[in-house]
């Protein structure tokens, strides 16, 4: 397992019972006769608890919605093994390229993300990504005039 899954496999357990919490503390105030708290704590206060629950929900549904986009539920278009390929083809013999990805978006705009180490010559990247790279690309998914979109991230480690 991936050390970035598990932490938001913990994160959406942490905000799952915040969101349960939360719940609980608004359904045992409605409660009749129920006492969440001593009496002196929230003596001339009967706001603080309703507050304090719906801060911790607002808190948890944040973290959820953080969560889902983190986990790429949400993304746009499709992946491309025939971009992805032509793509590593195009930036082979380059040190220090990572990880590659191209998509293509239901507009029929592409997405190329490419993931450099530090030791990468990120102008001998940028050279061959304007010169034929991405042209190539657009031939393999079929879209000879599509605009792209390319991001490249340079690792700090």
């Amino acid at each position: 397992m991936r050390p970035r899954l598990g932490n938001r496999i913990g994160l959406c357990l942490v905000g799952l019972a915040l969101v349960l919490g939360g719940a609980g503390l608004l359904a045992a105030r409605r409660r009749p006769g129920g006492a969440l708290a001593h009496a002196s704590v929230v003596e001339g206060r009967p706001w603080a608890l309703p507050l304090l629950a719906g801060v911790a929900m607002l808190l948890a549904l944040v973290a959820t919605r953080w969560l889902v986009r983190a986990l790429g539920w949400g993304r746009v278009g499709d992946r491309t093994g025939a971009g992805i390929a032509m793509l590593g083809v195009a930036l082979k013999g380059i040190d220090g390229v990572g990880r590659i990805s191209v998509r293509l978006v239901r507009d029929g705009r592409l997405r190329v993300s490419v993931t450099l180490q530090r030791s990468a010559d990120l102008r001998q990247v940028i050279e061959r990504l304007d010169g034929s790279a991405i042209s190539r690309v657009r031939r393999a998914v079929g879209h000879d005039d599509a605009p792209a979109v390319v991001r490249l991230h340079v690792r700090r480690r």
